[in-house]
């Protein structure tokens, strides 16, 4: 292990207890006495409430000149720690670990994660920015992120803390832009990038080349793991409306036309933890805000977001999706049904 790491990460831990920032009880059970749980409980179907949190600030995003939340729109919810956790990289500039606890409700900066080579006083190294890249295995604890522009996939065991990287996806095309979704029915991830579609088998340790071309954009693509449907929601990107629905024995579907482009560089899209649809907020046309009734397979204009960039990660327990953006410096939850 690196002899400087190990000294980043124990001079760290003291503020770490300082600031009361331990994990929820390993039971699991979601906590009626957290202030999400408070708030998400006296929200209305269809409605926005700011989640005022501790140390959420423009500090705690920036690096260099920028911010971890350009080029993004996804986070993870953990249920058993009831944790928040987000990978993000600025333009030119170095990449961020960040994590909200609800039992302290409160977010705290982890180490840099040991995969990136590069530096996180200059920024200089690998650049890339989050996308679509952050998934998690809720099961089992496992938090994943697709390194920006790289073959490379690696895997953050909550649990233990650690960081260990999976097989290299041998042959894909690289570039900036690609999606990432943990398909737990499958047991395995599936990676999005420019109509190409790759899996992993985490039984054989293995990817795969599911299909070399989808009608989908170039770059920017999405790929959402819908637990209520038992699907994952891919496609997309520049210049593109095109969805497409894979369920859990690989079947894939096309959905029905989104009335605007969905690409990461313009849109905020979220799975409604309750109803399964398909929640998406457009920077292009400001604040608008559209459902996608996956069964219907219908679209649907809902009223107007506070939000028109940032993150979001869906929480089952308590109906609710979280958003934190960086223009507001604020953190949101929106329960879309009952």
């Amino acid at each position: 292990m690196n002899p400087k790491r190990v000294f980043i990460q124990a001079w760290l831990l003291p503020t770490f207890l300082l600031c009361g920032s331990s994990p929820a009880p390993a039971s699991g059970k979601p906590s009626s006495e957290t202030e999400l749980a408070k708030l998400a409980a006296g929200m209305k179907p269809g409605t926005w409430a700011e989640l005022k949190t501790e140390n959420y600030s423009s500090e705690l995003l920036r690096v260099q000149n920028g911010n971890i939340l350009g080029y993004t729109d996804t986070a993870v919810w953990h249920p058993k720690t009831q944790q928040v956790l987000f990978v993000g990289q600025g333009h030119y500039a170095a990449v961020k670990f960040i994590i909200y606890s609800a039992a302290t409700n409160s977010w705290k900066l982890m180490p840099t994660p040991v995969w990136w080579d590069g530096d996180a006083k200059t920024g200089k190294g690998p650049i890339g920015h989050a996308y679509q890249n952050n998934t998690i295995d809720t099961t089992r604890g496992i938090f994943f992120h697709h390194q920006s522009a790289m073959r490379l996939v690696h895997r953050y065991d909550i649990a233990k803390d650690a960081w260990t990287t999976l097989p290299e996806i041998k042959g894909a095309a690289t570039g900036h832009g690609t999606a990432l979704a943990y398909f737990p029915e499958r047991k395995g991830l599936v990676r999005v990038y420019g109509g190409a579609v790759h899996f992993f088998d985490e039984e054989k340790n293995t990817w795969s080349l599911l299909k070399e071309r989808f009608q989908m954009g170039p770059y920017h693509n999405i790929a959402k793991y819908n637990a209520v449907d038992k699907s994952v929601i891919f496609g997309a990107g520049n210049g593109s409306k095109q969805l497409y629905r894979m369920d859990a024995l690989g079947n894939v579907t096309p959905l029905k036309e989104a009335p605007f482009v969905i690409r990461i560089s313009s849109t905020v899209t979220a799975i409604d933890p309750v109803s399964g649809e398909l929640l998406v907020v457009s920077s292009d046309d400001k604040f608008k805000f559209h459902a996608l009734d996956v069964k219907k397979n219908e679209w649907r204009q809902l009223p107007d977001a506070p939000i028109s960039e940032g993150a979001s990660a869906s929480i089952e327990a308590h109906g609710v999706t979280l958003y934190f953006s960086n223009r507001p410096t604020k953190v949101f939850l929106y329960k879309h049904v009952k």
